[in-house]
């Protein structure tokens, strides 16, 4: 209800639909009262079936005067002559009664009510039986009645609610964080199967324990409180059977503290079964029992961080949202202040009425209206992505049941309303010129204009002319003869390794030569038969000798080409020992540069248009922004990455061999793409370092930009 009368209309086009209806709250209705915000509200809750719903101290008053002896007409005659400077509007009592219906706490005279009042009990009906199937296909199913099993486990609920039961509680979960630090990369590592086939009956057996334990949590600290606990029983979420309570007594506690403690009470429960499967899992042998416990762990966090402790979805986090903000039905009317800023301004539509009743709820009815419905879109697209990686056929599916939910139900929804709408009478012919204005600006915005297409491409600084020195000879760093970042010359000693296995390797292959000449020489004036064997072995030494000899003057490194020599200081150190291959620094021609980028096989539209701008930026001179030339694609490579960086492992986009410890070579086809970097052009370049390029094609329209960004990410992330 509104607290500023000049923001609604005494009178409705609408009255004329319920004046002459005879109706009143159902005889099971009971009310009570609660704060918010430092307003009174009434509570209405029907007793049989526990729906519920908030009204002002007016909209209660108006209520009481209801019967099923007088019309709606003559109880707010009643009600302006009673307490005009406080009565309800026509507007607002068509409200409120339209609301009060759709939660089925109202009775009504079939003989004089007309049919509005039973179209909209069907219409409510409608939308459950349509929200099921829109929702995933969520179907309660109610079981038993636990309040009296409840009702005897008061003392030992009493005495987990207790400091006994609390310190317990706190010492559980400080034993399972110490654990999951200890063992947190094991943790994720188990991660990458959760969805294999044959886990899925142990993903959803965790599911099923983490879930009893949270309901029997809310139920618990409900009737604790003194609340009545009348359901359990069974939501299949897909056709897949969880458990479930009906704690709504809870909403009717006078203490929002109270409603508080019941709404994070199941979030409280389940951390509990996730800190006793975390030490199952950290001190139990592979086998079913880890593997259940490990998935009570991934279903207790999961359902936790993304859906129960939430207040952006209406779960338990909401209800606690709700209660700390002291905002009442902000959900719903979040999404009515979006539609009224809709209806005012744009539409222009002068009786639109809003949600918010304070400065405060102005701007937080629409802010969480529009956070609540971007994380809704954002998590369902994330469980289809996360889904589809298994399971391609049902992701696409769910794919496109999603897109249809988001995409055609709210223009079917918007079409009808502009067609239709009693609210639009007066108004129809303006809401449907602004709505095709609207519509043919965004269509021409989006698919019409051309706008500028750019893509970022990750790559290296390189010297057009460089040299990577690497190790012909395993040895130990014995002497520096020049200091990393020096200007050498070609053949220039750079520093000297040490062998000793190799020097003992060549005293014994000297000494065995000098021995088989003496041999041969015997031979020939003895034994001329023995000569031929001698000299094979002789060659053979001498061969063994020569790469001796060449793997011994490899322990001397030189320069191939001039140029300035740097070596990263962890790999300069005095007796590093330097395996055969190992790099020894790079030396760089300083005079031309070039930055080269790695771009996977999906950007083949490349090679189908023109570089019109190649920007680059490097890490650590963001501010600089350099124009580079002579731009172009490379469409054959050798599979070798410029940098370990441009790798996966090293926070790159490109997928390396697993077996390459040197993390150089693609798993993956790419595009080397080049080019020329000016100098003075007030950035350092420095080879090796990291940087963007940013290459600008021709102009095209966004929805065509968007389709190429969509078929590459699918192309990549599914191979499709």
């Amino acid at each position: 209800m509104s607290t500023s009368t000049q923001q609604t209309r005494v009178f409705s086009d609408s009255w004329h639909r319920i004046s002459g209806v005879r109706v009143a709250l159902l005889s099971s209705v009971r009310a009570h009262r609660q704060q918010f915000q430092g307003e009174m509200w009434v509570v209405l809750r029907d007793s049989l079936s526990s729906d519920w719903f908030r009204v002002s101290t007016e909209a209660y008053r108006f209520l009481c005067r209801l019967s099923l002896q007088k019309t709606v007409e003559q109880a707010w005659q009643e009600s302006l002559q009673a307490e005009q400077a406080h009565a309800l509007t026509q507007e607002e009592v068509v409200q409120l009664l339209g609301q009060i219906n759709l939660s089925n706490l109202l009775q009504y005279d079939r003989t004089t009510a007309g049919a509005s009042l039973f179209e909209r009990y069907n219409k409510r009906r409608k939308q459950e039986r349509k929200a099921l199937w829109m929702s995933f296909m969520a179907v309660k199913i109610p079981l038993i009645d636990p309040d009296s099993a409840l009702q005897r486990a008061r003392k030992l609920i009493s005495w987990l609610l207790g400091p006994w039961g609390v310190g317990f509680y706190l010492l559980l979960l400080l034993a399972a964080l110490i654990t999951l630090f200890n063992q947190g990369d094991r943790l994720f590592d188990q991660g990458a199967g959760i969805l294999a086939p044959d886990n899925l009956l142990l993903l959803y057996g965790g599911f099923i324990v983490a879930k009893v334990v949270h309901e029997l949590g809310h139920a618990a600290v409900c009737k604790h409180f003194g609340g009545e606990v009348h359901t359990v029983g069974v939501m299949l979420l897909l056709f897949a059977p969880l458990p479930y309570v009906d704690a709504t007594a809870s909403w009717g506690f006078r203490s929002r503290w109270q409603r508080i403690l019941v709404g994070v009470a199941g979030v409280a429960s389940e951390l509990t079964v996730a800190a006793v499967a975390v030490l199952v899992w950290a001190y139990t042998a592979p086998g079913t029992l880890n593997a259940l416990a490990y998935n009570v762990i991934f279903a207790s966090s999961v359902s936790t961080l993304l859906f129960n402790i939430n207040p952006l979805l209406r779960f338990d986090g909401y209800h606690v949202l709700v209660d700390l903000l002291d905002v009442p039905n902000l959900f719903q009317r979040s999404r009515e202040q979006l539609k009224y800023l809709a209806q005012r301004f744009v539409l222009r539509l002068p009786q639109a009425r809003p949600a918010a009743h304070s400065r405060r709820e102005v701007v937080l009815l629409p802010l969480y209206g529009v956070l609540s419905l971007g994380y809704w879109v954002l998590l369902m697209w994330s469980i289809v992505f996360f889904v589809a990686q298994q399971y391609l056929d049902f992701g696409t599916a769910l794919a496109w049941f999603l897109g249809f939910t988001i995409v055609v139900v709210p223009l079917f929804k918007l079409l009808r309303y502009l067609l239709t709408s009693p609210q639009l009478e007066r108004h129809r012919g303006r809401a449907l010129g602004v709505t095709a204005v609207i519509v043919l600006v965004v269509g021409t915005v989006v698919g019409g204009i051309p706008m500028p297409d750019r893509m970022r491409v990750s790559g290296v600084v390189e010297a057009e002319q460089f040299r990577q020195l690497r190790s012909e000879s395993e040895g130990a760093l014995q002497q520096l003869l020049v200091q990393p970042g020096s200007t050498v010359q070609q053949g220039q000693t750079l520093l000297v390794l040490s062998n000793a296995q190799l020097d003992l390797e060549l005293e014994m292959l000297n000494a065995q030569l000098v021995q088989l000449h003496a041999q041969e020489l015997l031979a020939i004036s003895r034994a001329v038969a023995d000569l031929a064997p001698l000299q094979e072995q002789r060659q053979a030494v001498e061969s063994q000798l020569e790469e001796v000899k060449r793997l011994h003057g490899a322990l001397v490194v030189r320069a191939p080409l001039a140029g300035v020599w740097s070596l990263p200081q962890e790999q300069a150190g005095q007796g590093r020992w330097v395996v055969r291959g190992g790099a020894l620094g790079v030396i760089v021609q300083p005079d031309h540069w070039r930055f080269v980028g790695v771009l996977p096989q999906i950007g083949t539209h490349l090679f189908e248009d023109q570089i019109r701008v190649a920007e680059v930026r490097v890490r650590g001179e963001e501010g600089v922004n350099v124009v580079a030339q002579q731009a172009q694609v490379v469409p054959h490579e050798n599979g070798v990455l410029p940098s370990a960086a441009l790798g996966m492992p090293g926070g790159g986009e490109i997928a390396v061999d697993p077996t390459d410890p040197q993390g150089l070579s693609a798993a993956e086809p790419f595009f080397r793409v080049q080019a020329h970097l000016p100098s003075g052009a007030g950035a350092h370049w420095v080879h090796g370092r990291l940087g963007v390029m940013r290459l600008t094609l021709s102009d095209r329209p966004l929805i065509v930009q968007w389709e190429r960004a969509l078929r590459q990410f699918l192309q990549r992330r599914f191979r499709v």
